[in-house]
């Protein structure tokens, strides 16, 4: 124990010493369910690679890079950037598949120095670290602050509410059936464990909801056993209740403890604590698209989310940790799904969602940028209407989408911009940037601030 103890003290006053010297950022990036992550690292990767042409040959400090080089040995888990090249290389071209798991990228940087005491200086030096991790782990960063029986409150809420009522059916009533009191049955906890994981996934793909909880049920995980998700809600039980060893209480009570406290809560010491900068990427626009449940559901979702990054003497977050995480970018995805006049409408409204949250972040210290942004660009805009191809489909075709509004109406209630399901452009090559909307901006906004 000791041995691990002085490790963690080395690295952590190796991780100190970096940030004091401005060497060494780290960056975490996550989005909610089917907001393009993997194609967002992949084109910002992409990016750095050629930044000798393109948008960032033109701004600073990318105007100073000489070098890039991206790390491939030695990077535990590292991110699958040659795979999510060939799959936008292919023909036809394939979006990237979706990551599961977290990984990382590591990246050095080398920059010209500046100023009168350039020469005497010589070259200075970054290393970035991206933190890819799934948003539905963030999204369990609440259940640090609840217990089971809070949880089943709440669970018991949201299943009492369409359409996440109609969508679980008779799970519903089997869970709420259940006297948290008596002997539990394994095999009928297995049965409503994979139910349960079931009605999480056909919350997300049917309805377009986004509170799902746990989410480690959705996504797993390296080295997390079936074993550790053996847990339901029981929607009979409450903050109040309990049960005797052996029983449906005990049971998953005890499980949904071991998930808080070692999966969730070691994802926040491991890795969420130590991010110096957080990009949080949301899909806006398929929710205005789903209506106001999935709308609302988001809403509910982001401002779960928020609290992560709330800092003050009354956060649950600062009695945990000393905050390190000082910018959080926010920003609407796939926005050339629209035409470039609505794009700024499109992260207004994603703004207009989460109004008091984002002024509870910033009155705690946390610079917030938002940003709409297109990480691989698959439309091209001709006249009033967007050419662009489809999944599935050769050749091309003309549209117009529909109207965003300027801000969100209070209701939630917006008429949808009736997606299409675009695929990527042609001829994509890692020797070139990639055609993007904004993913200058966004690298710039990492890099603000330190001296290089």
């Amino acid at each position: 124990m000791a041995g691990v103890k002085n490790q963690r003290w080395l690295r952590q006053a190796r991780e100190q010493a970096g940030r004091l010297t401005g060497h060494h950022l780290r960056v975490g990036v996550t989005g909610l369910s089917a907001a393009g992550k993997t194609t967002f690292i992949t084109s910002l990767i992409n990016q750095l690679e050629n930044h000798r042409r393109g948008l960032l040959a033109r701004r600073p400090p990318f105007d100073r890079l000489e070098s890039v080089r991206w790390q491939r040995d030695g990077v535990d888990q590292p991110f699958g950037y040659l795979d999510s090249l060939a799959a936008l290389a292919s023909e036809p071209a394939e979006w990237p598949a979706s990551t599961t798991d977290l990984s990382r990228v590591v990246i050095d940087l080398r920059f010209r120095p500046q100023g009168l005491l350039g020469k005497v200086q010589g070259a200075r030096s970054l290393r970035l670290e991206i933190l890819d991790y799934p948003g539905e782990w963030l999204l369990d960063l609440p259940l640090l602050r609840v217990d089971y029986g809070h949880w089943c409150e709440q669970m018991r809420s949201w299943l009492d509410a369409e359409p996440r009522r109609s969508i679980a059916g008779p799970l519903r009533d089997r869970l709420l059936a259940i006297d948290p009191a008596q002997p539990h049955d394994p095999q009928e906890l297995n049965e409503l464990t994979a139910q349960w994981t079931d009605f999480l996934r056909r919350c997300r793909t049917q309805a377009g909801l986004a509170r799902n909880q746990p989410g480690r049920f959705l996504l797993p995980g390296s080295g997390v056993s079936p074993e550790m998700l053996a847990f339901v809600p029981l929607l009979a039980g409450n903050r109040h209740a309990s049960g005797p060893a052996g029983s449906w209480w005990a049971q998953c009570e005890g499980r949904f403890r071991y998930y808080r406290d070692y999966l969730v809560k070691g994802f926040f010491d491991e890795h969420f604590s130590r991010l110096d900068r957080q990009v949080l990427l949301v899909d806006m626009l398929a929710p205005m698209d789903a209506g106001q449940p999935a709308l609302s559901d988001l809403k509910g979702a982001l401002e779960a989310v928020m609290e992560s990054f709330r800092y003050g003497p009354s956060s649950f977050f600062e009695r945990l940790f000393k905050p390190r995480i000082n910018r959080l970018a926010i920003c609407a995805t796939k926005v050339d799904q629209v035409t470039p006049g609505q794009q700024r409408a499109v992260q207004q409204c994603l703004e207009d969602l989460i109004t008091d949250s984002l002024s509870e972040v910033r009155h705690g210290g946390v610079s917030v940028r938002g940003l709409p942004l297109s990480a691989v660009r698959a439309t091209r805009q001709e006249g009033d209407a967007l050419v662009a191809g489809l999944v599935g489909r050769q050749g091309w075709v003309r549209y117009q989408p529909g109207t965003i509004p300027e801000h969100l109406p209070l209701d939630l209630t917006v008429d949808g911009p009736e997606l299409l399901k675009l695929r990527p452009p042609p001829s994509l090559h890692r020797s070139e940037p990639f055609p993007h909307y904004r993913m200058d901006d966004l690298l710039a906004w990492m890099l603000e601030g330190r001296s290089i």
